[in-house]
């Protein structure tokens, strides 16, 4: 791709973003006005009025059940494009500062609505030739077989650490067992970005210390303090992840300090996909002074 085609594919994916990030605004708006008349209802049948079997309570309780579905859609479909154009970004830094070229391809990678050509699964990272042979050798040990001898653990084992891998495993035209590249856009992610995706919900980033360090040395000085705010602030609202299910994993009664740091930890984690979209635009924006 030429550089004009790249900065085009990114300002449309702004745009993009920017229209499902209304949009899931939006939705859940309407499910946090929902709730308040939901509890407001429920508050009033406490109270004696209106009946158990009320229809209109009834049918307020159904449109919030479907907005609350529909919020979290919108939530996640926005999230998952906003990544998307988070990796495209990156990878156009990459290609501007070490001067390779970018494929299409590579562009559509972490699509998230989109099956790729098998030719196109080349621009992924490789799959790592260890796990592979886990795979193989986990297929083949934990394929059923008649009688007692077969292990459900090992199959089950095989299978998550092909699917965590962004792998699948098929039978062949032998009926023997198969390690494939998974096209689908899930496994696509997992492929792009390992455990940055499936520990912490975010594309890998450069980080500081190493790559960032290397990217950022053509970058003007208030370039490189606007990229390296937006990646901390993405960095620190994903942890805020696992800071969170810590606390919700814990059985003891909260203290009122903890349930604090859950509500500040909630807000911060909240502001993720916009915090990503804030770094996407830092690099789209940043690409002509990378290139000069």
């Amino acid at each position: 791709m030429t550089a004009p085609e790249i900065d085009e594919a990114l300002s449309a994916l702004a745009r993009c973003s920017a229209v499902l990030l209304k949009e899931s605004e939006a939705e859940q708006q309407r499910m946090e006005e929902l709730n308040e008349l939901s509890e407001t209802s429920i508050e009033q049948r406490a109270e004696g009025q209106g009946s158990l079997y009320d229809a209109e309570s009834e049918l307020l309780s159904v449109r919030l059940r479907l907005a609350i579905r529909c919020a979290k859609a919108h939530r996640d479909a926005a999230h998952e494009f906003v990544c998307w154009w988070v990796d495209a970004a990156v990878t156009a830094w990459k290609s501007a500062v070490h001067g390779t070229p970018m494929p299409h391809a590579r562009l559509g990678a972490a699509a998230p609505d989109t099956l790729m050509l098998d030719d196109d699964l080349a621009v992924l990272p490789g799959v790592d030739e260890q796990t592979r042979k886990l795979l193989e050798l986990g297929s083949f040990l934990g394929a059923p077989q008649p009688g007692p001898g077969h292990d459900d653990d090992l199959a089950a084992m095989t299978t998550d650490l092909a699917a965590r891998s962004g792998l699948s495993i098929r039978q062949n035209g032998t009926g023997a067992a198969e390690v494939v590249e998974d096209g689908f856009p899930e496994a696509r992610r997992r492929r792009l970005w390992g455990d940055c995706w499936l520990e912490l919900g975010i594309p890998a980033l450069p980080v500081p210390g190493g790559e960032l360090d290397a990217l950022l040395v053509r970058a003007p000085n208030e370039t490189a303090d606007r990229l390296l705010k937006a990646s901390r602030a993405v960095v620190s609202a994903a942890m805020a992840r696992l800071r969170l299910s810590e606390l919700e994993g814990t059985e003891a009664p909260w203290t009122p300090a903890e349930v604090d740091e859950y509500d500040q930890l909630s807000s911060q984690h909240d502001r993720l996909t916009h915090l990503l979209a804030d770094y996407a635009q830092a690099v789209t924006e940043s690409l002509p002074e990378m290139r000069s």
